[in-house]
């Protein structure tokens, strides 16, 4: 007995468009500032334990993967900030269409990279 299974299996064979790559942007961006506030609520209460903690994280910040680590959360607050203001204007009615839904999508995207790449030439 054969089964009538779903051709169309393969994955890389979506091509999403600009406005559902953002939106699936911003969700991811969520769920990485969820992890990141540990890390930071972390950082804050070493930082504040004493002044050995304070230096501790000092010397963590002054290391490469700490940087990398801080850059990415830059970056996902950069994006779901931006990303949210997007979506703010469009919850008033603006930006709705489909032509300017991807043109407003696009430029989100590209600002989220300036914006990271600025964010990573200053914490570097």
């Amino acid at each position: 007995m054969k089964k009538q299974r779903p051709v169309n299996l393969d994955l890389s064979t979506i091509n999403l468009p600009a406005a559902g790559k953002a939106s699936i942007l911003h969700r991811v961006s969520g769920v990485m500032m969820f992890f990141a506030v540990g890390i930071l609520i972390w950082t804050l209460s070493l930082s504040l334990s004493s002044e050995a903690g304070f230096n501790s994280v000092k010397e963590c910040l002054d290391g490469g993967f700490f940087k990398f680590i801080m850059w990415g959360i830059i970056s996902a607050l950069t994006y779901h900030f931006v990303g949210g203001i997007r979506h703010l204007i469009m919850d008033l009615g603006h930006l709705e269409e489909k032509g300017s839904g991807q043109t407003s999508a696009k430029f989100v995207i590209a600002l989220w990279i300036i914006l990271s790449v600025v964010a990573g030439v200053w914490l570097w």
